[in-house]
């Protein structure tokens, strides 16, 4: 419960942050710096800054009283249209203090209504915004997830082919990964710019080829039609995009081969090198052991040798050592005998001659 709570009242404090930053956006006083939303035509962004223009600083009737007549003459003139007849019927000053402040008010009223103007249509656009992420919510929430998804695969796809090149040492290979980075950094921007291209126009997007395809004008060059296809002639789809973007995976496949191949290539090298390796190091165990096998038959030798000095210079005959007795009681196996044992055919023999002998003394007993 306490979990539940917690998330509810963490999701309602985001809500009014969200909303005092989009109330805080709407009532600000609008500027006219340039922005990627103002290039190209944009009818949304141009209904909302219809009236974004400079902000205009007004005076006040003090300000006004402080000013000299040649400042306010020259005011009236430039800021507020005032031409040279209507300034020299004004002799007195208060009469130019009286005009410079009644047109110094209008524009203030004037700043003031598109002030309202302005954060009115923003409120709008922020009203629209809100109700859109309240309904789109879980479509947004699953988008994040699945670029998420798909950033985490792409990521560990390119650490395992990192760590690849650099278990293999190829350089082919390591120019192949640059090389898809590349292409796939090129994709990117390509479905940024063609998604980003129905709600706006930029200079940066990328820059896509017009091939556009009639079906209108085609329906109409296969019919015969020779007044041509009318207004519909003029709507085609754009092919331009489709066209690169099968390039680019057609490129990617390419490169993505020639990284197979090379790191193939670099396997094999590796595994003749190893083959090779554990060959020279059997060769080297190989010749140790037997100049080993060489040292103990020496120095068995020697041993045998210095033993029988020591004999002969006592004055005994020195016999080569015996092997133990239960070494010699042991038969070989060229002089053990294997069991022979009676087969089924022998004992059938055995049996037939048994009978032949009883049948051969029964008769005798007849005889006698």
């Amino acid at each position: 419960m306490k979990t539940k709570k917690r998330s509810k009242f963490i999701s309602l404090l985001r809500a009014i942050i969200l909303a005092i930053c989009l109330i805080h956006v709407s009532t600000k006083t609008p500027t006219t710096e340039a922005s990627l939303l103002e290039t190209g035509k944009n009818y949304v962004y141009d209904w909302v800054t219809a009236d974004d223009s400079k902000p205009v600083t007004t005076l006040s009737i003090i300000e006004i009283s402080d000013m000299r007549v040649r400042d306010i003459k020259r005011r009236l003139t430039r800021e507020h249209g005032y031409g040279a007849d209507e300034i020299a019927k004004m002799i007195d000053k208060k009469d130019l203090i009286n005009a410079l402040s009644y047109e110094e008010h209008r524009t203030e009223q004037k700043e003031k209504e598109r002030k309202k103007r302005v954060a009115l249509r923003r409120s709008i656009i922020v009203a629209l915004i809100c109700v859109i992420v309240v309904m789109f919510k879980p479509l947004f929430v699953h988008a994040w997830e699945v670029i998420c998804v798909n950033v985490e695969v792409y990521t560990d796809k390119k650490k395992y082919e990192f760590s690849r090149i650099v278990e293999f040492r190829s350089p082919k290979a390591a120019f192949g990964l640059l090389l898809t980075i590349g292409v796939n950094c090129l994709q990117f921007w390509l479905s940024a710019s063609v998604l980003l291209s129905w709600v706006m126009k930029s200079e940066y997007f990328f820059p896509i080829p017009h091939i556009p395809i009639r079906p209108a004008a085609l329906l109409a060059t296969a019919t015969g039609n020779t007044g041509g296809a009318g207004p519909l002639g003029s709507y085609g789809i754009n092919v331009g995009p489709m066209v690169v973007s099968w390039l680019f995976r057609f490129t990617n496949g390419k490169i993505e081969n020639f990284m197979g191949r090379a790191l193939a290539d670099a396997h094999k090298k590796e595994k003749k090198k190893m083959k090779a390796a554990r060959k020279e190091q059997e060769k080297k165990e190989a010749a140790i052991a037997k100049e080993e096998r060489r040292a103990a038959r020496r120095a068995r030798r020697a041993e045998r040798e210095a033993r029988k000095k020591e004999a002969e210079a006592r004055g005994e005959t020195y016999e080569p050592p015996k092997k133990p007795e239960s070494e010699r009681s042991q038969p070989t196996s060229a002089t053990t005998v294997p069991e022979v044992k009676p087969t089924p055919v022998q004992n059938t023999t055995k049996d037939v001659e048994r009978e032949r002998h009883h049948v051969a003394a029964g008769a005798m007993d007849e005889l006698d």
